[in-house]
C-alpha cells in the first residue's frame, strides 16, 4: 500500500513540476512579450509627442500669420486715410490757389 502511494505521490510531483516548468516557460514568454510592448509604447508615446509639438508648431505660426495680416491691414488702412488726408489738402491748396487767382485777377482789374 505504501508503495502503490508513493509511486503515485511521484507522478502527482513530476506532474506538478511539469506544470510548474510550462508555468516559467509561459512567465518568461510573456515578460519578453511585455517588454517589447512596452518598448513599442514608448515609441509610441515618442511619436505622438512628436506630432502634438508639430501642431502646436502649426498652430503658432497660423496665429502670428494672423496677426501678422492684421497689422498690414491696419497699416493700409493708416496709409489709405492718409492718402485721403493729403488729397483733401491738396484740393484745399488748388481752391485757396484759383480764390487766389479770381482775387488778383479782380484786384488787378479795378
Amino acid at each position: 500500500v505504501l508503495v502503490v502511494l508513493g509511486t503515485r505521490l511521484v507522478v502527482l510531483g513530476v506532474v506538478l513540476v511539469g506544470a510548474g516548468a510550462v508555468l516559467v516557460v509561459s512567465g518568461i514568454v510573456l515578460v519578453v512579450l511585455g517588454t517589447r510592448l512596452v518598448v513599442l509604447g514608448v515609441v509610441l508615446v515618442g511619436a505622438g509627442a512628436v506630432l502634438v509639438v508639430s501642431g502646436v508648431m502649426l498652430v503658432v505660426s497660423g496665429i502670428v500669420l494672423v496677426v501678422s495680416d492684421a497689422v498690414l491691414v491696419f497699416s493700409s488702412a493708416v496709409l489709405v486715410v492718409s492718402g485721403a488726408v493729403l488729397v483733401g489738402a491738396g484740393v484745399v491748396l488748388v481752391v485757396s490757389g484759383v480764390v487766389l487767382d479770381v482775387s488778383g485777377a479782380v484786384l488787378g482789374g479795378e
